[in-house]
């Protein structure tokens, strides 16, 4: 028996549950795979965006977004901190083979990690907007907000509720997939996610519920109600017009931040990307200073670095980073401070925000992180209502930049 024959004979699910426990294959199957959030170490995310599937008779995954990562069960153990030699003598034990009964080959399929420019690319392929019977499709699946309706709680408590910026509704009637599995229910917070041209791209729902809950009913929190279109990045109104970029996790949180961004007579394009993994779309970062803003864990930490190479790649003018908040999210300060606050608050981040600085192979910062920076129009003023604010960002950062 030789390495491709071995892989044949080891369940990749069963290997997943044996590495991360069996809380990582929720939305997997041992018959079929499925999609799940990433088990690797180091790849903590929050939606799930790694593949698992059978290609013939071998099972193979496949990160989208993130790192791009693909490979077979062999690659998942090197993941895990492996050695080669360790991997097919686990392989061998899984399959019950006797060491001494296989030879070990390469494998076709290794993990790879390619370069962030070309992963995006690749991932936005597998985007495109609405067809005109898709726009029809998802115009039956809405149905418009009324007051006192969860999906409007849901949008006030973002600071997003009647704004035209965003369109959003309400789930008209469940979302199932073919196999009869239900994925969203009525009465669901659903968006439209339109793209760089403002073209429709997507239209996602969100489940409300605690994690518990949805675990118990076995929903994820986002699913798209309309499939084939990838994961694509929410797109500000009249994207392309702007000043600057803003880059940030999260669809919700970009359309909080660029209703709050306009309020304050900031004129900047703003992209809610699908996750820490996300695509961002290409267009409108050539010669403009693009911002970027993510989470203050692994994945985000992970994202931002990924984001900046992917945006000095495609031309921009200048890749500078927000500092994270002390806590929360734009959507958090937006539904329990106000927009007025939030635009104070995005202000006072763009003014302080760092330049992405790359390390030598020595460790060595081969650019200097700026401590201030001068937005266009005249620059920005902290305000003294921040202060409180600076100085709890300033304890959580250990009072650098």
């Amino acid at each position: 028996m030789n390495g491709r024959e071995l892989l044949r004979a080891v369940n990749l699910p069963d290997l997943i549950s044996m590495l991360a426990g069996s809380d990582a294959m929720r939305g997997l199957t041992r018959e079929r795979g499925g999609l799940i959030c990433d088990p690797r170490p180091g790849f903590t995310e929050r939606h799930p965006s790694f593949s698992v599937y059978r290609q013939g008779l071998v099972w193979l995954w496949k990160r989208h977004g993130g790192d791009e990562g693909s490979g077979s069960a062999y690659d998942l153990l090197l993941a895990y901190g492996y050695s080669p030699a360790a991997a097919w003598e686990e392989l061998a034990r899984l399959a019950g083979v006797p060491l001494n009964a296989w030879t070990p080959d390469a494998p076709r399929h290794t993990a790879t990690a390619r370069d962030p420019l070309a992963n995006v690319r690749s991932a936005l392929e597998r985007c495109a907007p609405f067809a005109d019977n898709e726009v029809w499709r998802a115009t039956s699946l809405v149905s418009s907000i009324q007051e006192g309706d969860s999906a409007a709680c849901e949008l006030m408590t973002r600071g997003l509720y009647g704004w035209d910026g965003l369109e959003a509704g309400k789930l008209r009637r469940s979302v199932s997939r073919s196999d009869g599995k239900r994925l969203a229910h009525p009465g669901a917070l659903v968006f439209t996610v339109r793209g760089p041209d403002g073209r429709p791209w997507g239209l996602k729902v969100r489940n409300a519920g605690s994690a518990d809950r949805l675990k118990d009913l076995g929903l994820d929190r986002y699913v798209y109600a309309v499939w084939g279109h990838g994961s694509p990045a929410w797109c500000s109104p009249g994207y392309g017009s702007g000043e600057a970029v803003l880059i940030v996790e999260g669809e919700l949180n970009g359309a909080a931040a660029s209703r709050a961004l306009m309020l304050a007579g900031l004129q900047l394009d703003v992209q809610g990307l699908a996750g820490a993994g996300g695509a961002p779309f290409l267009d409108g970062l050539t010669g403009k200073v693009v911002y970027l803003y993510a989470d203050p864990d692994e994945a985000g930490t992970a994202c931002l670095e990924r984001l900046a190479r992917i945006a000095r790649g495609a031309g921009a003018a200048a890749v500078r980073i927000l500092a994270p908040l002390p806590d929360g999210d734009f959507c958090d300060i937006a539904g329990t401070e106000g927009l007025a606050r939030l635009g104070r608050v995005l202000k006072d981040l763009l003014a302080h925000s760092t330049i992405h600085h790359t390390v030598s192979p020595s460790g060595e910062s081969v650019v200097p992180v700026t401590p201030h920076h001068h937005f266009p129009r005249g620059g920005v003023v902290v305000e003294a209502g921040l202060s409180k604010y600076r100085a709890k960002l300033d304890k959580k950062l250990g009072g650098s930049r």
